[in-house]
Formats: C-alpha cells, sequence, structure tokens
C-alpha cells in the first residue's frame, strides 16, 4: 500500500563549470573555501588559455550576482539547496576587470547556461588564482550531496556532484 511514497527519488547532479582539473575544495589556496567554513564542494582549475566560460552547473535561479566585479554568482538549484561558484581567489580586487556577466539577479537559468566569462590570462598574470570554486552552501535543509575530483571534467557535461 502507497509503494509510491516509498520511492525514492532520482538522483540529481551538478555538473562541471568550467572546463578542466577538478580538485577538492580542501585543496583550495583560501581558508574560508578549504576549512568548508561556507560548506562543501571542489574547485576546477581551469585548461582554457584566455577566455574561460562559466556555465550552469544545474537549473536554478540566480539569487546573488555580485554586480560591478562579477566574481561570484549564487544560484538556487532546489529549496534548501544554494550553490556559490566563486571565481578566483582575491579576485574582487580586480573590480571587474577582465569579467563579464551574462545574467542577472532573479533570471532562470538552465544547466549548461553561460553566466560568466572571465580572462584567465589577466587574472594570471597579476599573480592571483585563477580556479573557479563550487559550493554547497550550509543549510539545515541541505540534501546529502557526494562530490566527484580527481578528474579532468569538461564544462557541462561533467558530473561533480550528485544529491
Amino acid at each position: 500500500m502507497f509503494d509510491f511514497l516509498k520511492r525514492k527519488k532520482q538522483p540529481q547532479e551538478l555538473k562541471a563549470m568550467v572546463s578542466g582539473e577538478v580538485i577538492p575544495v580542501t585543496k583550495v589556496k583560501d581558508d574560508v573555501f578549504s576549512s568548508c567554513m561556507l560548506g562543501k564542494g571542489i574547485a576546477i582549475h581551469p585548461t582554457d588559455r584566455q577566455k574561460v566560460t562559466v556555465v550552469a552547473p544545474a537549473d536554478g535561479k540566480i539569487t546573488i550576482t555580485m554586480e560591478g566585479t562579477n566574481h561570484a554568482v549564487g544560484l538556487r538549484i532546489a529549496e534548501g539547496f544554494d550553490v556559490l561558484i566563486h571565481i578566483g581567489i582575491d579576485t574582487i580586487s580586480l573590480n571587474g576587470e577582465g569579467f563579464t556577466s551574462y545574467i542577472k539577479t532573479g533570471q532562470k537559468v538552465k544547466a549548461g547556461e553561460k553566466l560568466i566569462e572571465f580572462d584567465k590570462s589577466l587574472i594570471e598574470s597579476r599573480e592571483l588564482c585563477s580556479d573557479v570554486i563550487l559550493i554547497a552552501l550550509d543549510n539545515p535543509e541541505l540534501p546529502d550531496v557526494t562530490f566527484e575530483s580527481g578528474m579532468q571534467a569538461t564544462a557541462g557535461e561533467t558530473v561533480v556532484a550528485t544529491f
């Protein structure tokens, strides 16, 4: 009786937001991220040499845009499940130089849709890290998320997390 209530939901996925080498967030060279203070996640060393396109890891709604700097974006994947995509370390100091945003707060996006483009060579020429970080922000309603690392990922294709 009521077997449909016992059925498990199909696992959902987060796909790579850029192409490159996926590493655990604990290896990021910034204590706020590596200590998992904001939540668990992964980072990707982008393989593109100059222009890097950051895409949505899943369908969702833009909750935060860093207007003026364009170095980070918040995305609500599901109720109680928000992610932060942060480009580089200390890149806020560039005041938006080398970053182009294609989204605005409140906008709905589809998995693989372009969010931000950035100039990796500019960031690295300023001796800043260009890793792109994906964090599942801590929340009591957060579903169990399993992150994958130690592989080469293709933006919008490679699964980097399941929940």
